[in-house]
């Protein structure tokens, strides 16, 4: 083994004063990758930061040899600080170094050292940018959705026992120096994005991009909006470095969360990659156990900050009761019939919605759940509707839409305060034509037509609801899925009264759904198209024009 005494006297000779002079970074990969320094006793890539400050005399190539010498025999010098990660993190580090993705997202479980990883992958790249040539100190923008956030969570992070004091918050705890034997190698801003003038920051130029938390796991609610990621990584461009890469990490929320759409969904290319820090990475089976037991009291945290997966957030008591994605969503597309009644269930108001069905021999189909925020029944009508039944319905439209039935909400029929000859019924009569019905004004028999639709039973063999499949319809399985929900009371019990407001877009299209769905359970003449339009003043479960609510 090396001397240490003579790593330590070399190291105050090139470098100055005492205290830590070099990082051990150590990596378990798969092979070691060009931009390592060598290998360890367990054969870990060795990455030493600060090593661009020893320079590329003989003198300095000695000491590299004798630092890793050591570090091959077992040992770690004094003035050598070793940090080392785990498999999969040691991936995602490794891909942020090099590689050809330029956005990286980390996910999973808590305690998995996603932070811990990010900070690394900075460090690395700053010392790869100082060997290359480039000016220091390397700089970061680091976004939270607070200050306070990043103060409690990543500074407290950074400022672990792992990280033997290299890191110092400074700047009231706004900014994050990364030194070695007093000199500063990287410089991380801290942005809070939800402090509008922290926000401000996310224009400041930076070598590389780092985000925590892109969404809050307990709510879904966006730590990080997808603008300000977009922003953030414009700042790159500014500043000369050897690679440009943003790296994110977040616990695990809803499916439909911005981060999963544009890692999972998306159409994919060698430019983005999301991986799975799983917690068997760093956690015993003792710790996993005990993170499983905290969350215990709510299944959807813990399958998210437990076990790492990506599922909807139960928000309350769900008003579609019986709903299961793998048995009511189609498996291949479905179309509208021509010879059958198109119905269409509509929700009024700011942030109107169309869903359109039919009830295809006891079945109801739904093709289509429609929804738009901020404007009017005319704006969704001309942006949405229209285009879409040009596209898959065009019949639909002919003769004055004879073939159309509109079941809308009953406050859809009052005048409009620009003017009492104008109401959102009217509108639709003269933009699709159709039948009019006015849905029930009270909770109840909307409830019960979800319920009954949902029932786990069978119409001649086959499930009574089946939805399209795909983008037209991700609204509403949304919705089903739990999105759509009862409130809860100050006391904590759950108020059926009616499904919670406002929860657009969700609380409106399952109330679309539910108007649709009470008319067509009626079964009855659904083949045949009206004569002529005209308006029904109420329905009932039991067909069109049978009784009344």
């Amino acid at each position: 083994m090396a001397s240490e005494e003579r790593i330590e006297r070399m190291l105050i000779d090139k470098l100055g004063g005492g205290g830590m002079c070099v990082a051990a970074i150590l990596l378990v990969l798969p092979a070691k990758p060009q931009w390592a320094d060598g290998l360890d006793h367990l054969g870990r890539a060795v990455v030493l930061i600060g090593r661009h400050q020893l320079g590329e005399s003989p003198e300095a190539h000695e000491v590299v040899e004798l630092i890793l010498q050591n570090l091959r025999g077992g040992g770690c010098p004094e003035m050598v600080w070793p940090i080392a990660f785990a498999p999969k993190a040691s991936e995602a580090i490794a891909a942020a170094v090099d590689g050809p993705a330029e956005e990286l997202l980390l996910h999973g479980p808590r305690g998995t050292g996603k932070t811990h990883a990010l900070g690394v992958a900075a460090v690395i790249n700053a010392e790869l940018h100082r060997r290359a040539g480039f000016p220091g100190p390397f700089r970061v923008l680091w976004l939270h959705d607070t200050l306070l956030s990043a103060s409690v969570k990543t500074g407290r992070s950074l400022e672990l026992p792992m990280w033997g004091g290299l890191w110092t918050l400074k700047d009231d705890r706004r900014v994050a120096v990364f030194s070695l034997a007093g000199h500063e190698l990287l410089l991380g801003d801290f942005v809070g994005c939800q402090d509008a003038s922290s926000a401000e920051r996310l224009r400041m130029a930076a070598h590389m991009i780092l985000a925590e938390e892109l969404i809050a796991s307990l709510t879904d609610g966006t730590g990080i909006t997808e603008q300000q990621y977009d922003i953030a990584r414009s700042s790159m461009l500014r500043l000369e470095t050897r690679r440009r890469v943003t790296m994110s990490a977040t616990n695990p929320g809803a499916p439909e969360t911005w981060p999963a759409v544009r890692f999972f969904t998306r159409s994919q290319s060698s430019t983005r990659l999301a991986i799975q820090i799983p917690r068997e990475d760093r956690l015993t089976p003792e710790e996993q156990a005990e993170l499983e037991r905290v969350f215990a009291h709510n299944p959807t945290l813990q399958r998210r900050l437990a076990k790492g997966d990506w599922v909807m957030a139960e928000l309350g008591a769900a008003i579609a009761e019986g709903f299961d994605e793998h048995r009511h969503v189609s498996s291949y597309p479905l179309h509208p019939q021509a010879h059958y009644l198109c119905a269409i269930g509509w929700d009024g108001g700011h942030s109107p919605s169309a869903v359109m069905g039919q009830n295809l021999g006891g079945q109801i189909q739904v093709f289509t759940a429609l929804n738009d925020l901020h404007v009017g029944v005319l704006e969704l009508i001309e942006r949405q509707v229209l285009p879409w039944l040009q596209t898959h319905a065009l019949w639909a439209l002919a003769q004055y839409g004879a073939s159309l039935v509109h079941i809308i909400d009953p406050n859809m029929a009052t005048p409009g305060q620009a003017t009492i000859t104008e109401s959102a019924e009217r509108i639709i009569v003269d933009k699709l034509g159709g039948t009019i019905i006015k849905g029930p004004v009270r909770w109840p028999p909307r409830r019960e037509a979800v319920l009954r639709v949902l029932a786990p039973r069978h119409e001649g063999g086959r499930p009574p609801l089946q939805i399209a499949p795909g983008p037209d319809t991700d609204l509403l399985v949304q919705a089903l899925s739990g999105r759509w929900f009862y409130p809860t009371t100050p006391g904590g019990q759950t108020d059926r009264s009616g499904p919670k407001k406002p929860n657009s877009p969700f609380a409106d299209v399952g109330d679309a759904f539910a108007y649709l769905c009470g008319w067509l359970l009626g079964g009855e003449s659904m083949t045949v198209a009206p004569q002529e339009v005209k308006v029904e003043t109420d329905f009932c479960i039991g067909g069109p024009g049978v009784g009344r609510w």
